[in-house]
């Protein structure tokens, strides 16, 4: 069963209602942000058609809490990479680079010291959004140049015990590796190649990947590889054409959720989930789960 973590898109009713409760676009430090394009209200409805479809699939969800006034809290996967090694529950806790962003790292470290799982800090720059760890222990991708230093490649090898592969990404509007990549279940990699750097074009090659499609960049800023796939589904913010008939012609069920208005924000289905890792994935997520009681109480 694979297991994700997300986030609630606003907050409970443990405190008056603001305009500070719930997702909004608030500032900008990405090329996609427009400062109050968001429709809160409608956001909420797409969150939980994704969450429901994900859940349809198969796959256990677990739900953070929404951090007050940190809107971008949402993008879950940003905020750590998540193990389960040696009985334990780990997570490799992210260092944003923008100051917006920190602030629902301390809340989320906080949740999941509670739940039990051990977290690790990291003091260079590095968000989750930059990693994707190859199927059956192949390695892990890291992402660096506008959210991700290299530096993070030794922890993030020390917490997944896999081989680690820098590429450096090169596009503003591709800040992070899950915008600009995905690798499927079989070992397939969905590209852009205008995202990296040449030298990184040429090391990709060599990664222990199946085979390496090119996407258009017109379809990929639109989202269109931040897919998270589900036993052979692939599960999409976007209706891409070109990318839907790829993952066909791979044998791949492709299921459109609209997320547009998470998308005017730089993020998508993979943005929104934090895939957990490991033999174990349902205690991750449980740990999640056990996180939000405490919370709560």
């Amino acid at each position: 069963m694979r297991s994700f973590i997300a986030s609630d898109v606003c907050c409970g009713s443990l405190h008056p209602r603001t305009a500070a409760c719930a997702y909004q676009v608030a500032w900008s430090i990405n090329p996609h942000m427009i400062i109050g394009s968001a429709d809160p209200v409608r956001a909420q409805h797409q969150h939980a058609a994704l969450i429901r479809t994900v859940r349809e699939l198969g796959a256990h969800v677990s739900m953070l809490p929404f951090v007050h006034g940190a809107f971008d809290c949402v993008f879950a996967k940003d905020n750590a990479v998540y193990v389960h090694t040696q009985g334990r529950a780990s997570a490799l806790l992210a260092s944003p680079r923008h100051a917006v962003r920190r602030a629902e790292q301390r809340s989320r470290a906080r949740d999941l010291r509670r739940a039990g799982m051990h977290v690790h800090a990291i003091a260079a720059p590095f968000e989750g959004g930059d990693v994707h760890v190859l199927p059956a222990g192949r390695g892990a991708i890291l992402g660096h140049g506008f959210r991700s230093s290299p530096e993070a490649i030794r922890p993030l090898r020390e917490l997944t015990r896999v081989p680690v592969f820098p590429l450096e990404l090169v596009d503003p509007a591709l800040y992070h590796l899950d915008t600009a990549l995905t690798v499927l279940a079989d070992g397939t990699a969905l590209v852009c190649d205008e995202a990296f750097s040449p030298a990184s074009r040429r090391a990709m090659r060599c990664l222990p990947l199946r085979d390496i499609i090119t996407i258009s960049r017109s379809e990929t800023t639109r989202f269109a590889l931040n897919v998270v796939e589900i036993d052979g589904t692939v599960v999409t913010g976007t209706d891409s054409p070109e990318v839907t008939d790829v993952l066909r012609s791979l044998g791949k069920r492709v299921v459109h959720t609209p997320l547009d208005e998470f998308q005017r924000a730089g993020g998508s289905a993979a943005c929104l989930l934090a895939p957990v890792h490991g033999a174990d994935q349902a205690t991750v997520a449980q740990a999640a789960t056990a996180a939000i009681r405490s919370t709560a109480a």
